[in-house]
């Protein structure tokens, strides 16, 4: 889900954000992770990445403050890849962020991947979307979604990724906080639920009487979005709520987007932020326009359609 464009000096792909329409935790594994299971959409909101062939390695970035140290995946990515394919030389690269960092939409992650495919371009390494997506593994269990059709099933921490062939004609409010929440917090707080423990189904497990299973959204996807409501499940929403106790009123991204009018809303990933669906276009812009009257950031967007990465 990747866009490409090439000329004779640079590559320039963009990449999209995601949205976790439902996430349960089943369990903490004995290495520290969570058990995952997740339907996850690849949505029209895109960061953009351009790449120029250069003898040293530059990483800039405009639209948000990230590092920009040997830590940020994207240089990370550009590296593995060039270690791997032993490549000469490095690469200039411009990070225009419109995905804000730490608000659940995975955009490191997709600047990751973004990153494997245009250097790949650039350096005419030849190598698959197979073999980069398995390079993306490497560095996160989120980039080699973004090698995927628009919605796929995650499990275990993230890492097995099940294809789902459908479509959703869905509209998307996207709306977030002037915050971000850090995930390995929202876990450790989730951890500290009363209802999480150590059972092999924590909260939100499928062995909870009156819980949908993730997966039950998916014969929603072609309905109204009022119907996916009581689907919209997202176990760590407690979690995050626990690491901002008494919060001003005015930050409460939910709250926001019911009283403007949402009628199937959840947060996404480990938030901070959520999202609300709606059936038109129309109804989506009137919301949002009503959400960012009350103060927060938001974009409309619709899930991706048409072919996988190339």
């Amino acid at each position: 889900m990747l866009e490409t464009t090439s000329s004779s000096r640079n590559v320039t792909v963009d990449a999209p954000a995601k949205v976790n329409l439902t996430l349960r935790v089943l369990r903490r594994r004995d290495d520290g992770y969570h058990d995952l299971e997740s339907v996850v959409a690849i949505v029209g909101l895109f960061d953009r990445l351009i790449f120029e062939a250069a003898d040293d390695w530059h990483l800039s970035c405009r639209g948000a403050d990230v590092p920009l140290g040997d830590d940020n995946l994207v240089l990370k990515a550009a590296r593995l890849l060039h270690d791997t394919c032993g490549v000469r030389g490095a690469a200039h690269i411009r990070l225009e962020k419109r995905i804000p960092p730490g608000r659940g939409f995975g955009g490191g992650s997709s600047d990751a991947a973004a990153t494997l495919v245009g250097l790949n371009d650039l350096w005419g390494c030849r190598r698959s979307r197979e073999d980069l997506a398995a390079l993306g593994a490497h560095l996160g269990s989120d980039v080699p979604l973004f090698f995927g059709p628009p919605i796929s099933i995650l499990r275990g921490r993230g890492e097995r990724i099940e294809p789902v062939a459908a479509r959703c004609s869905w509209h998307l409010v996207l709306a977030w906080p002037d915050f971000g929440m850090p995930t390995a917090q929202v876990y450790a707080a989730y951890d500290r639920l009363p209802s999480a423990g150590n059972r092999p189904s924590g909260l939100g497990g499928p062995a909870e009487p009156g819980r949908p299973a993730a997966t039950d959204i998916l014969d929603r996807l072609a309905g109204p979005a009022q119907e996916a409501r009581p689907f919209l499940v997202n176990d760590l929403e407690a979690a995050t709520r626990n690491l901002r106790p008494g919060a001003d009123a005015s930050k409460d991204v939910r709250a926001i987007l019911e009283r403007a009018g949402g009628a199937a809303v959840a947060m996404t990933g480990s938030g901070s932020a959520y999202f609300a669906l709606t059936d038109t276009e129309a109804e989506a812009r009137r919301l949002a326009e009503a959400v960012r009257r009350a103060g927060m950031e938001t974009a409309v967007v619709k899930v991706l359609g048409g072919a996988q990465l190339v």
